[in-house]
């Protein structure tokens, strides 16, 4: 945001508060649609229960009925008699008693008893509808849900419901516990649901009992029964409500089982009419948001152009100001206006006034300091080389040499003749030379060494011609391979081994390793020493570090050279050996 002009944080405000507006807006539709929802949800559940309740009770009582004539003695009887006389006498007596049962619920249009035997008795000509039906039932059922049936009654050819009993003979003998028939009740399905129908205060809601196939049983809908609602996916997960599509149109649909016909209660009301109310006042709520916007838009636009004028005229001073022109840095703004613009004008003018007094002072002084960085540069590496450098010893170990060579002391001689080239090369020629012609200085060191400590330690050299013809500094790895044989072999009675190493990484840095198998270090002498080659690049070292300071030395001659990213890196483990790693990269232009 502080990025943005004042003009763009201003409209990003007032954006923002219409946002938070709608939002408000959005959120109160939210909750007031929930709430209808779930009002309405509330209110379809409780008139499914009172469906439930009703279709409970009728199926009781059609339960209650079909038990009733099922164990009667007359049609237990009539079920498994061979005598065709007395089973007609049966059969007109049965007529009547199953027509006087009939008249005891509404709704019962037909009642079909159908024996084994092949015979059977209707009241309405039904048993041509349920013999179908009887192939497919459960071995034993008692009010089971069988079916649905073309069926003609007063209001014409429908489709009705069908329950079925099976007949089991229940009097002692060899027929005992035996199937012998089959009692069909043919049902209008308004007389499951009950006199009482659909109660809906919303007359767009539908409400549907389907049947175990998902088909129609009864509604208050438009719908045929019999017919299945093509397209509405079903489930259980329905129960609480859910918007699902539906010819065209989201519906607020609710489902309930209904276990009297292996079915369900789906009720199903279009959103659309459901939430229309609230759409209309959500309407008329942003036309009154947008009427508002328009009105405070004129002295919003007002209170932007008073406070940005004024603006972009410092602006514009600034950037000319900002071009460098000296005659026009002489140039001071005015505003006049608003009393915080007026201040911000005088202190900027007099800021100017302040730049053209410190530029030359700031000039003058950062090149003062850089003249006495380069100079405290130049010290410490003098500094530094002045440690290692041991003139005045030439002269004198020629002059052994000399003597050596006359009395016949070969090992003198030999000792001598390496320590001398090693302070010649030492004292002179170039400060970068050849890693080679470093190597060869390690040499005749290690030669000497050799000769004091016999066969105590063995050297092993492995160089790339690559880092071969790397520069280095002079005298930059005596002091190490010092150190390995002073502190790493000569301590110990046991022969040891030294390996120097070196290659060029990826990234062209010469990579050089002096490792020896010698006594080590304690954990922590190694922190001390990892500390004081870790540190940035001085001359001076404690008392108490001198037993470091050839590795110290080192490591501040190349990170003065070459920069803090090189230098050295030590591990080491009593008894094991020390490790030191050497990095060196392109020299930088301001060393010699």
């Amino acid at each position: 945001m502080r990025r943005l002009s004042i003009r763009s944080q201003l409209l990003v405000l007032a954006t923002s508060t219409i946002v938070v507006i709608l939002i408000i807006i959005l959120h109160s539709y939210s909750m007031m649609s929930g709430m209808i929802t779930q009002n309405h949800e509330q209110y379809i559940k409780q008139t499914v229960t009172e469906i439930q309740k009703n279709v409970a009770s009728n199926k009781d009582v059609i339960n209650r009925l079909m038990q009733s004539i099922s164990y009667s003695e007359d049609v237990q009887t009539y079920l498994v008699e061979k005598d065709n006389v007395y089973k007609y006498e049966l059969f007109k007596k049965l007529n009547n008693y199953l027509s006087s049962q009939r008249e005891l619920k509404d709704g019962i249009m037909d009642i079909v008893l159908s024996g084994n035997d092949g015979a059977w008795i209707d009241l309405s000509g039904g048993n041509r509808y349920v013999s179908e039906l009887r192939k497919a039932l459960p071995p034993k059922t008692n009010s089971y849900y069988a079916g649905r049936v073309p069926f003609a009654s007063q209001n014409g050819l429908g489709e009705s419901l069908v329950f079925a009993t099976t007949i089991y003979y229940l009097r002692q003998g060899e027929l005992f516990n035996t199937n012998v028939g089959t009692l069909f009740f043919i049902i209008d399905p308004k007389a499951l649901v009950g006199d009482k129908g659909f109660p809906s205060k919303q007359s767009s809601t539908q409400i549907y009992l389907l049947d175990r196939e998902h088909k129609v049983v009864s509604h208050n809908s438009q719908a045929e029964v019999g017919t299945e609602l093509q397209g509405l996916q079903l489930d259980n997960s329905l129960t609480d409500g859910k918007l699902v599509d539906w010819d065209n149109k989201q519906y607020v649909v609710q489902t309930e089982p209904l276990p009297e016909i292996s079915g369900s209660i789906v009720s199903m009301v279009p959103k659309n009419e459901l939430l229309k109310d609230l759409w209309t006042i959500q309407k008329q709520e942003i036309v009154i948001l947008g009427l508002c916007l328009l009105i405070l838009a004129v002295p919003f636009m007002f209170i932007i152009n008073n406070i940005l004028l004024p603006l972009r005229k410092l602006m514009f001073f600034m950037t000319i100001v900002k071009r460098g022109d000296l005659l026009k840095l002489k140039r001071r703004v005015s505003l006049q206006g608003y009393l915080e613009i007026s201040m911000m004008a005088a202190e900027f003018n007099s800021m100017l006034d302040e730049i053209d007094q410190l530029t030359q002072r700031l000039i003058e002084t950062n090149s003062r300091l850089y003249h006495i960085e380069l100079e405290k540069k130049k010290s410490e590496l003098a500094f530094l080389r002045s440690q290692i450098h041991p003139h005045f010893l030439y002269n004198t170990l020629e002059a052994i040499t000399g003597i050596a060579a006359m009395e016949g002391q070969s090992k003198i001689k030999t000792m001598t003749r390496s320590l001398s080239s090693i302070f010649r090369y030492s004292i002179k020629g170039n400060n970068i030379v050849p890693l080679a012609q470093e190597i060869r200085m390690i040499e005749a060191y290690v030669s000497i060494q050799q000769i004091r400590f016999g066969d105590r330690f063995t050297v092993h050299y492995q160089f790339t011609e690559e880092a071969l013809a790397y520069a280095v500094p002079r005298m930059i790895l005596q002091p190490i391979v010092e150190n390995a044989v002073f502190h790493g072999f000569e301590p110990t009675l046991r022969k040891g081994d030294l390996w120097m190493e070196g290659s060029v990484d990826e990234e062209g840095r010469l990579v050089l390793t002096v490792q020896d198998n010698g006594i080590g270090m304690e954990p922590g002498r190694l922190k001390e020493i990892q500390a004081l080659l870790a540190a940035p690049s001085s001359i001076g070292i404690h008392a108490e570090d001198e037993r470091s300071i050839g590795l110290v030395n080192v490591s501040n001659r190349i990170k003065i050279m070459y920069g803090d990213e090189c230098g050295l890196q030590i591990d080491s483990r009593p008894g094991e050996g020390t490790h030191i790693r050497m990095t060196i990269g392109e020299k930088r232009d301001d060393h010699a």
